[in-house]
């Protein structure tokens, strides 16, 4: 669990590798605002285990593809 006003730095590898081959979620997550981009880099990147990474990753390319700027929507 990150603390308050902690971020993960740049994009976690998981997430990163499924933009790579995903067109749709990737040009949509570029053109995000960079403050929901960093909500989904800080939801991936701050699982502790490999496994719920890729879960998270999972989840989240299928929330950009569905045009979703953030979690809870």
């Amino acid at each position: 669990m990150l603390k308050k006003g902690e971020h993960i730095a740049g994009t976690p590898t998981e997430l990163q590798v499924l933009l790579d081959q995903d067109a749709e979620a990737s040009d949509f997550f570029e053109s995000l605002s960079r403050s929901y981009k960093q909500g989904y880099c800080d939801w991936v990147g701050s699982a502790k285990q490999e496994e719920t990474r890729r879960v998270r990753a999972d989840k989240a390319v299928v929330m950009l593809r569905n045009k979703q700027k953030t979690l809870k929507t």
